[in-house]
């Protein structure tokens, strides 16, 4: 039985609340864009400042990869440089959720 044929054994009052429930998904989505839009306007120099230290990050992540493959590093250096880069991504992902939330809290 094929998607099509499920919809068509549902009945009225079925169809109606999974209509209402996809409508109500949009909504939340819809607000949540609306919510990360003033966020970002409210805080325009922050959002363009984590922006720009996480394509930093994020290039020298991937030199580190290239420094790998042509064997500048070797594999200890290479884990040590990757933990550390990814730990700095993983704090600038958390300040971007703390703007994206509203909260100031800070990082160690």
């Amino acid at each position: 039985m094929n998607e099509k044929d499920s919809e068509s054994e549902k009945s009225p009052e079925e169809i109606r609340e999974s209509l209402n429930d996809m409508v109500h998904r949009l909504d939340q989505v819809s607000e949540s864009s609306e919510n990360w839009r003033a966020a970002v306007e409210q805080n325009k120099e922050r959002w363009e400042e984590l922006k720009t230290k996480i394509h930093t990050r994020q290039r020298a992540l991937k030199r580190l990869v290239i420094d790998k493959k042509a064997g500048l590093i070797g594999p200890e250096e290479f884990d040590r440089r990757y933990r550390e880069i990814q730990d700095e991504l993983t704090d600038l992902e958390f300040q971007v959720y703390n703007l994206r939330l509203g909260t100031s809290a800070e990082t160690d």
